[in-house]
């Protein structure tokens, strides 16, 4: 395969982040280890780590519950048969009335929230405490090797930090140094946080979702404590190694004469993934700390650090990208004041694998592990925006769309077995909500809505108008189906992927309304995310259903399986009919939009969702439609405009890509940069969310490469701005990896890896011209037709083109 060999990537400052809540969004950097979070601020005379456990939530059961319904109210489906009739008389009123009262969940703090855990304070002396007194300061994040490091020389000495968070040992790790006369002299606190936010600063006001108690030693800081609301347990122990004196205070520790000191600290709750067990698990917290601490010890820093790169950059190093950048030393946000989207190839670079690190460290498989939430990690106040939770009617799904085409399969894991878990309760909001009941041990359907938490919450907000989104349980499984059509692992389809695949396509068998008049089999109600009226199904829903019995039907039969219920899904898949074009050439976005009776309230023209293009990306719907249908997505995109929040311009990046676009995907990229980014390359709704940076690293990735027709196109978006450059180790699906270098926007080199073996088939302009190789001889191919070839592969198989 072709390997860029290139600087490691690395988001460098010259300033220290700054202390308020603004500081912590904007400008301090974060590290991860999928359940361990962490922002550094780079403070001098000082440091500051703020820290996360992704499980330490508010809300949700008491360790010994029996009424826990996961927010469903009793009995709402009662009031279905109404509302539908409503619909289909056009009496949107009573429809409305019916749905607003009926179709919602409660509005409680049993909801919850996502938490900050703590802070662990370092206040340094004869370091200054300034800029002005010191020299050289530098505070970075190596993303190439997940280190953040702060280094300045304060009257001759050089101070330096490095920190990381490391998933095989389970721990976050920093190390201070110091090369002079002078020595390490601090004291070490670790706090509770109990911040809350307001206009970008921290509230006099304090959270009081939490209580701990302290045990400080000679050797380490325990904290022990409990949410209140739930009885959640956690701990935590931060010890340390050095070689300077140490003594003990009632609040602190306090290291002198030093040359060095490592500090280690661990985090835990007794949450499980596990609806049987009120999500708690049997676990003595307080030991289980202790012991991780006390084993990095043993093994000391240098050990540390080793297994913690080595374990990195086997994700990491997958995937390299090179368009054409050359090295550039100026700081991050310079690189982000300056940019300039012709000239702009080094922070596109950055912006691409900095994704990619942000899922690494947001999402790793472990037992128990949950999935990135709206700020993947990170939280350092108890009233983050909407609870740092789970929002399914995009914004969880925009989280994983660089999973598999930018190799990060195992980061995916975590969404998958959440999802697998959502089912528990599912089945009880499908029975409420829809009159699905499903008996002890019975699989007939489980029903999600626009948010969750770890806790198995899937009614509907507490809101119609953005809380009814029954169609998430089919965009979720089209996340979870894709780990199958890019890895091909039918061991995994089989016991994993197809039970949840069935049970969900088992709902929308039995919730799909027949429309006689339309000769439509509709989701109704339904609403479009996040604007418009009470409809019948309308574009969203009926594309991602569609999506979901496309999906079913291909795995059924490649299983042999489930030869009844294919039947009726096949009847049901033919009369979806989910896109309609307007008079003007647009997409539809509700079945009824022209009709006399349609009430347009609600509707908003410059929306930020784009729900009704679902099937145009990530789905694969307008690949089985006539070229109108793509100008209609096209006319609707226009229409909807390139402004938008962050994660709305991320969405747009992939939707142009899909329409083979690359230029107006590049600029909607340009003008995520300009617009929607901070300092620290965080994408900005505003506030911070951290769908955007996803669904930026998809985006770029989807400008380069597509695979969702029935073969794979190379430099399927190119745009202009990129006219050279290489790529090495994206995924297809059906499991081959493509590297290639182009010039003047055209193909130089193709090398594609198959994996599982199978049928390569390739689309590029005069592509059967090309030298063909296939493990070094000359393949045999195929011709498909002008511009496509098909290679029989086996696994293993190395194909390579040369034009």
């Amino acid at each position: 395969m072709i390997r860029n060999k290139k600087q490691d990537y690395v988001l460098a400052y010259k300033r220290p982040a700054s202390t308020t809540y603004k500081g912590w969004e904007e400008e301090a950097l974060p590290i991860g280890n999928g359940s361990l979070g962490a922002k550094v601020f780079g403070i001098i005379g000082a440091e500051r780590i703020q820290f996360n456990e992704k499980s330490l939530w508010s809300g949700g059961p008491l360790p010994d519950s029996s009424d826990y319904q996961g927010g469903n109210l009793q009995d709402q489906y009662g009031f279905l048969a109404e509302i539908r009739q409503a619909l289909e008389k056009r009496d949107y009123n009573r429809a409305k009335e019916l749905a607003e009262q009926h179709l919602i969940g409660p509005k409680t703090s049993q909801y919850g929230t996502y938490l900050s855990f703590g802070d662990i304070h370092i206040e340094f002396s004869q370091q200054g405490t300034t800029l002005s007194q010191v020299t050289d300061y530098q505070r970075q994040l190596n993303i190439s090797k997940a280190l953040a490091t702060t280094s300045y020389v304060y009257k001759g000495t050089k101070f330096e930090r490095e920190a990381f968070a490391s998933f095989p040992d389970n721990l976050l790790v920093q190390r201070f140094t110091k090369e002079g006369a002078e020595t390490l002299d601090f004291t070490i606190e670790l706090s509770l946080s109990r911040d809350l936010a307001s206009d970008g600063k921290y509230e006099e006001e304090k959270s009081d979702y939490k209580e701990c108690k302290l045990d400080i030693t000679d050797s380490h800081i325990l904290m022990k404590g409990r949410v209140k609301d739930n009885d959640l347990q956690f701990a935590s122990c931060l010890a340390w190694e050095t070689d300077g004196d140490i003594r003990v205070w009632s609040d602190k520790a306090q290291i002198s004469g030093a040359s060095y000191a490592n500090l280690f600290l661990a985090a835990k709750t007794d949450f499980a993934q596990n609806p049987a067990s009120n999500y708690r698990k049997k676990i003595d917290l307080e030991k289980q700390v202790k012991d991780l601490v006390e084993i990095a010890k043993e093994k000391g820093y240098a050990q540390l650090k080793s297994r913690h790169i080595q374990d990195y950059q086997a994700l990491f190093q997958r995937v390299q990208l090179d368009l054409g950048a050359d090295v550039d030393t100026s700081t991050t946000d310079n690189l982000l004041k300056n940019y300039k989207p012709q000239e702009g190839h080094a922070l596109e670079e950055l912006f691409f694998q900095y994704g990619r690190y942000l899922l690494i460290s947001s999402s790793r498989d472990c037992s128990d592990a949950l999935p990135a939430n709206l700020q993947g990690v990170w939280n350092a106040v108890d009233n983050p925006p909407w609870n740092s939770d789970y929002h399914l009617n995009i914004n969880l799904q925009m989280n994983y769309w660089p999973a598999y085409v930018t190799n990060l399969l195992e980061t995916a894991f975590p969404v998958i077995n959440y999802i697998d878990d959502l089912r528990v309760y599912g089945r009880l909001a499908a029975a409420r909500y829809a009159g699905i009941v499903s008996q002890e041990g019975e699989e007939n359907g489980w029903l999600v809505h626009t948010q969750a938490t770890p806790f198995g919450w899937t009614a509907p907000g507490w809101d119609y108008y953005w809380g009814w989104s029954p169609a998430a349980n089919a965009w979720m499984m089209q996340t979870v189906y894709e780990a199958y059509s890019f890895y091909r692992d039918q061991d995994y389809l089989r016991e994993k992927i197809y039970p949840m695949l069935r049970e969900t396509v088992h709902f929308w068998n039995a919730f799909l309304h027949e429309d006689k008049e339309a000769q439509r089999w509709v989701s109704s109600p339904s609403y479009s995310p996040e604007h418009g009226p009470i409809s019948i199904g309308n574009t969203y829903d009926q594309s991602l259903i569609w999506q979901l019995f496309h999906d079913f039907i291909q795995a059924a039969q490649e299983l042999g399986l489930d030869e009844a219920l294919l039947t009726e899904v096949k009847e049901k898949f033919d009369l979806l009919n989910p896109l309609q074009i307007t008079q003007s050439g647009r997409i539809r976005e509700w079945y009824e939009e022209e009709e006399q009776y349609f009430q347009n309230e609600k509707v908003e023209a410059q929306h930020r969702h784009a729900s009704h293009l679902v099937g145009l990306y990530p789905g694969n719907l307008f690949s089985y439609k006539g070229q109108e249908y793509l100008e209609a997505a096209r006319a609707s995109l226009n229409d909807r405009g390139d402004g938008g929040t962050g994660w709305s311009k991320a969405n747009k990046i992939n939707l142009w890509a899909r329409l083979g676009d690359g230029n107006r995907a590049h600029k909607l990229l340009a003008e995520q940069l300009k617009s929607s980014t901070l300092s620290n390359l965080w994408c900005s709704h505003p506030p911070f969310q951290i769908d955007g940076n996803f669904g930026a690293s998809s985006g770029m990735a989807e400008m380069l490469l597509q695979s969702h027709t029935d073969h794979l196109v190379p430099l399927a978006a190119l745009p202009d701005a990129w006219s050279r450059g290489s790529v090495s180790g994206l995924m297809t699906r059906g499991h081959f990896e493509v590297s290639m270098s182009w010039a003047d926007k055209k193909l130089l080199q193709l090398t594609i890896l198959s994996r599982s073996g199978g049928n390569l088939r390739v689309s590029y302009p005069d592509i059967e011209k090309s030298v063909i190789k296939m493990n070094q001889e000359k393949a045999e191919v195929k011709c498909m037709g002008k511009d496509c070839i098909s290679v029989a592969t086996a696994e293993g198989d190395l194909v390579q083109f040369y034009f």
